[in-house]
């Protein structure tokens, strides 16, 4: 495999889902495919018990959700995934509060990267007011936490699945 530029197609968008509405979280999809391109990959939907942070945005009862979109995107611009995914939250927020959290990020060969608008010490400066992080590294057909790792990103199934993502990623860039 040869080594990509930043402008060619490289790695799988991901978007984390979040909210108390089981019937959004599968709406949405649609809303989604729109900007980002179809569902490849989609997570099991699991009660989202790992922490009580977004409770009080979203209300108890969070379930959660990854979906994978395909084609590959480069990483030119990357800020406007975020961009993106909070015009999404935006316009389906109800009396100034989101009824879903959209994160997005990337599937690399490497590992798992978040796009987020909160800076901190572990995550680089894109532009645009949007920030990078490693989230999980991908050694070999295992994922490596971080010290800031997430804990619903250190769920067993949760990597499985960023896993998974990550063979159809490879397949992927083997026809590049």
């Amino acid at each position: 495999m040869k080594n990509l530029e930043p402008d060619e197609p490289q790695a799988l968008l991901i978007c984390g889902l979040l909210s108390v509405e089981n019937d959004l979280i599968k709406s949405i999809e649609t809303t989604l495919e729109e900007e980002f391109g179809s569902v490849l990959l989609r997570s099991e939907l699991l009660p989202f018990t790992w922490t009580d942070y977004y409770n009080a945005e979203l209300g108890e009862g969070i379930l959660r959700r990854w979906v994978i979109f395909s084609p590959l995107v480069n990483l030119v611009e990357p800020w406007r995934f975020k961009h993106a995914s909070c015009k999404v939250e935006d316009s389906l927020s109800k009396n100034g509060k989101r009824r879903i959290n959209v994160d997005p990020g990337f599937i690399r060969l490497d590992g798992l990267w978040l796009l987020t608008t909160k800076p901190a010490g572990h995550r680089a400066y894109l532009g645009e007011s949007v920030w990078i992080e490693l989230t999980l590294r991908f050694l070999h057909d295992r994922c490596e936490e971080m010290p800031w790792t997430y804990p619903d990103h250190r769920d067993a199934a949760a990597q499985a699945f960023f896993l998974k993502a990550r063979e159809f990623l490879k397949k992927e860039l083997h026809n590049v």
